[in-house]
């Protein structure tokens, strides 16, 4: 199990510089590094995009992983380590406090559609991991806004580092998942022995709609330069 989680890490590496480097992401972390080439007005929108786009990655995760436990009961325990309701009211609140036409800029990612994935299994664990691993930086987010003088909320950020406590128990549970999830693939779409494949793939296609939402907000180009 821990060679999954190495490779998850190693293969979806070039993805995950990817989407760092990519907008709105690139110029959020411009923001946190104090760059005054934008105007506060401009880190304003930028944050706004980068909550609109968490939103919508968070609900499209919860869709996935919702049917699939329709569908397989077995993955209840690992669903039931996310508070996906609290992340959701969260950003909420954030965009809210901002005063963002949020409503606009969701319509605009809606268009953006849900990857077709290899297996219900490999999107749903996938899902999983791309959702722990935007958390493991959070704290570090939320401290790094809380020292800047734009006033900006993080019950986002607040919210994900509590859930990436959940990492631990994460992986122990996949562990323990593991040998059922390949019978169950193995009896529905005979590519059990390829599942860590499948889970590894669809976790770029994770990346890259990330990746694709963030291209779907409002964001001026030319501010990348």
């Amino acid at each position: 199990m821990q060679n999954l989680f190495s490779d998850l890490k190693e293969k979806t590496h070039n993805k995950h510089v990817e989407l760092e480097h990519s907008a709105p992401f690139a110029l959020f972390h411009n923001m946190m590094g104090n760059s005054a080439s934008e105007t506060q007005h401009e880190h304003r929108e930028n944050y706004h995009n980068v909550l609109c786009v968490m939103r919508e990655f968070h609900q499209h995760c919860m869709w996935v992983i919702n049917d699939a436990v329709k569908k397989y009961p077995a993955l209840v325990p690992l669903s039931q380590q996310f508070e996906a309701q609290a992340v959701l009211i969260a950003l909420d609140n954030d965009l809210t406090v901002l005063n963002s036409n949020s409503a606009k800029c969701i319509t605009e990612l809606q268009n953006v559609d849900v990857p077709s994935f290899e297996t219900a299994l490999s999107a749903t664990i996938s899902a999983m991991y791309v959702w722990l691993g935007s958390s493991m930086g959070a704290n570090i987010i939320s401290r790094r806004l809380s020292k800047t003088d734009y006033g900006f909320p993080t019950h986002y950020y607040q919210s994900m580092a509590i859930q990436s406590k959940a990492w631990p128990e994460f992986k122990q549970e996949v562990a323990r998942l593991l040998p059922i999830m390949i019978e169950a693939s193995k009896a529905e779409t005979h590519i059990g022995e390829t599942l860590s494949d499948a889970i590894i793939n669809d976790a770029n296609l994770w990346f890259e709609h990330l990746i694709l939402l963030g291209k779907s907000t409002s964001l001026p180009p030319q501010t990348l330069s």
